[in-house]
């Protein structure tokens, strides 16, 4: 273009050497401008991760965009000491771990910067607000920034530089437990520039810099934009250009010319300009079809959807599968979904319009005619575009391409950006916890007492928190893991008392989750028996294969199953404002405290975003429930010459199917059994027995006092623990 215009003006100011000379400097203003000749624009890099890579390229940002930067300098991972805690000290209580880094977010000065994602989580809302603590600088990339101090004290006054024209980010011992011990990567919301948005012509020639563009006409407003390509800045300029429909021409100043403007109105006989003696010439041209795209797809960055990455698509009417390539481009851009289709639909229209191409031969006063100028002949209505110049023998030839409309659709055509996968940008709010000494549940095994730990938040930016718990009565702590969020509530019925031995279709209760977006859904029967919908009310645990929703994060639980994995005692007594846990294993924390901790009292409490130092710790007591044996079932007792016989069935903790249709497995380390006698509502014996029968001979009712009612209570006996549950059976003798 440059190399045109330029070797035209040399040759009509000083002829042949003019032309060598203006033809090299031409050379010189295009590769400024638009890169080497004949190199594939190289791929824009993603925006959207972060780098630590020599020589991976600073985005030079304009408008408001998302980037993730390139990590500039870290002090490396610091690893802090131990302390001693006291009571409610468990951020203390272990090695923990902080990082101190910059990260580089712009080759030029920014106003300012909003949000900020680590991990995909929001770290600062837009407000300014963190979600843990966090002490972060900016520096905005002004030309006279002077070096940060933290850098500075690292690295010597002298040795560090003050990155002067960038704009970075400096972040001094940010906690690392939240990231897995690890620098997490980071997101900015950049706002490179005042106002609401940027025009393309605007930002291609600020990336210009130097090489003395200027632009004119009608461009394209933008969200924001960054130049983020490994190559020249040309290769950044190339998208913005294309997409516009602007072309690059004109004596320096370089006019780079938007697809909108005036054409210049010539008059027809100049068309039919010639040498003398020469016959004139004019042509005119139509193209088929051939190679000319069905359809163009461009891919944006979507601000409707917090910068993911869209994608718009427009075809030719009548263009049916097959019938032409695709267009595919790419723009590193914000845009609105439909602003983005009708930039694609505006280029697709300029490619269909361009199929007429004529070249016309004028006086050397249209010199002034370079590539990007509209011009008509006042004669007709249509409206060229100069592709290219020639200027020969005081004659200028014009290459031309008919226009389609050259501001684009008048109304953007119809366009959906999707379902945006939102970032919450609220704080992540306090951690409740519930904790649960349960029977153990379906593929678990312990040797030992297993405490389960059910952690969530009200608000949806709650994603997690780490766990700490005490032995010591709060003297020191220690981190148990991190919680997934589990799904836990409160019943605002209660929960009527039941049958264990079937299906309880009567009994109802209403549970209130702790947020809205929490859900409970129907399941089949067959589905329920096989362990789904599983869940504790108090020390209950129940199945519920109905649950209606009422109000968000309200449901009526209905046809339970009561008592299960051996908790029928609880089926009695239960209340309102119990803690409702739904037990899925992949959302509870399973802490082991060790069979020396049974009977003990342990602290545990949460350590996520939005819990402070000062959040109280939640005492239980290590009862084992997991480690005790379940209540032997169908205990019959009858006389016979005045002995009473007691049989039973075995059931077992460790296994609750009916796998070989005989017997439960044991479960435990020897078949015993603690058997009690009461006489008359005062007890007489306690014994130990092996099997599932015992006899209470007519001879020893006697020996203990004698009396007509019995009542005999069984219990399976743990080595670790000692009996489990007891289930009783009576008989009267009457006057025996």
């Amino acid at each position: 273009m440059a190399t045109l215009v330029l070797g035209s003006l040399g040759r009509l100011v000083a002829g042949p050497i003019g032309g060598i000379l203006g033809t090299g400097l031409g050379g010189i203003v295009d590769r400024a401008i638009l890169g080497g000749g004949g190199r594939e624009p190289a791929p824009s890099a993603d925006l959207t991760v972060q780098s630590a890579a020599y020589g991976q390229p600073i985005p030079i940002v304009s408008g408001r965009m998302r980037v993730a930067g390139n990590l500039i300098w870290t002090s490396g991972i610091e690893e802090g000491r131990p302390r001693a805690g006291g009571k409610g000290s468990s951020r203390a209580s272990g090695a923990s771990y902080s990082a101190s880094f910059a990260v580089g977010l712009s080759g030029r000065a920014i106003v300012d910067i909003g949000r900020i994602w680590a991990d995909g989580r929001v770290l600062r809302d837009a407000d300014g607000v963190f979600a843990s603590p966090v002490t972060m600088r900016l520096h905005r990339g002004s030309e006279t920034q002077g070096p940060d101090p933290l850098i500075a004290a690292a690295e010597g006054s002298d040795g560090t530089p003050a990155y002067r024209g960038l704009a970075y980010a400096v972040f001094e011992d940010m906690p690392l437990a939240d990231y897995g011990n690890r620098v997490p990567g980071l997101l900015f919301e950049i706002i490179a520039d005042a106002g609401d948005d940027v025009g393309a012509g605007a930002v291609a020639v600020q990336l210009a810099g130097d090489a003395g563009l200027v632009a004119t006409g009608v461009f394209p407003r933008l969200g924001g934009h960054a130049a983020n390509r490994a190559g020249s800045i040309a290769e950044s300029i190339a998208p913005l250009i294309e997409i516009a429909g602007a072309a690059v021409g004109g004596a320096p100043p370089l006019l780079l010319r938007g697809a909108g403007g005036d054409a210049v109105a010539i008059d027809p006989a100049d068309g039919d300009a010639h040498l003398p003696g020469a016959r004139p010439r004019s042509e005119r041209r139509r193209d088929r079809y051939a190679g000319v795209a069905s359809g163009v797809e461009l891919g944006f960055y979507d601000s409707s959807r917090d910068y993911q990455i869209g994608l718009q698509r427009v075809r030719r009417s009548g263009a049916g599968i097959g019938s032409g390539p695709i267009l595919q481009r790419a723009i590193a851009a914000t845009l609105e979904p439909a602003a983005a289709k009708a930039l694609a639909a505006a280029v697709l229209a300029r490619q269909e319009a361009a199929r007429v191409t004529a070249t016309i031969r004028l006086p050397w006063r249209h010199l002034d005619k370079t590539a990007g100028s509209l011009v008509r002949l006042r004669d007709d209505a249509t409206v060229w575009r100069v592709v290219a110049q020639r200027f020969e023998a005081f004659l200028v030839s014009l290459d031309l391409e008919r226009t389609g409309t050259v501001a684009g659709p008048t109304a953007p055509p119809l366009s959906d950006g999707g379902r945006p996968a939102r970032f919450d940008d609220g704080p992540p709010g306090p951690t409740r916890l519930v904790l649960l000494d349960l029977p153990l549940l379906p593929g678990e095994a312990v040797a030992g007492p297993r405490l389960l730990i059910a952690a969530a938040g009200s608000v949806p930016a709650w994603r997690g928190a780490a766990i700490a718990v005490s032995g010591d009565g709060g003297a020191s702590f220690v981190v148990a893991g991190r919680a997934s969020p589990a799904t836990i509530g409160t019943t605002l019925t209660m929960l009527p008392p039941g049958d264990t031995a079937g299906w309880d279709r009567f009994a109802a209760v209403e549970v209130e989750l702790l947020a809205d977006t929490m859900w409970l859904e129907d399941r089949p029967i067959e589905v329920v028996l096989a362990g789904a919908n599983l869940a504790a009310i108090g020390d209950e645990i129940i199945h519920f294969a109905r649950a209606e929703a009422l109000a968000p994060g309200r449901f009526r639980l209905s046809q339970l199953l009561r008592g299960r994995r051996g908790s029928e005692a609880a089926v009695d007594g239960h209340r309102v404002g119990e803690p409702f846990v739904l037990l899925d294993s992949a959302n509870l924390l399973p802490v082991d405290p060790g069979i020396e901790a049974l009977g003990s009292t342990w602290l545990v409490r949460a350590e996520g975003p939005g819990d402070g130092a000062d959040t109280p710790a939640i005492a239980t007591m290590v009862a084992g429930r997991a480690l005790l044996p379940l209540a032997p079932t169908q205990l019959r007792v009858d006389s016979s010459g005045g002995d009473i016989r007691a049989d039973w069935v075995r059931r077992s903790r460790t296994g609750f199917a009916w796998i070989d249709f005989v017997d439960a497995p044991l479960g435990e380390a020897r078949d015993a059994y603690r058997v009690t006698v009461e006489l008359n509502g005062r007890e007489v014996r306690s014994i130990e027995t092996t099997g599932p029968g015992f006899v209470y001979s007519a001879a020893d009712r006697i020996a203990d006092g004698g009396g007509e009612h019995v009542r005999i209570g069984v219990a399976q006996l743990s080595d670790a623990v000692g009996p489990g549950a007891s289930v009783f059976a009576e008989i009267d003798l009457g006057g025996s």
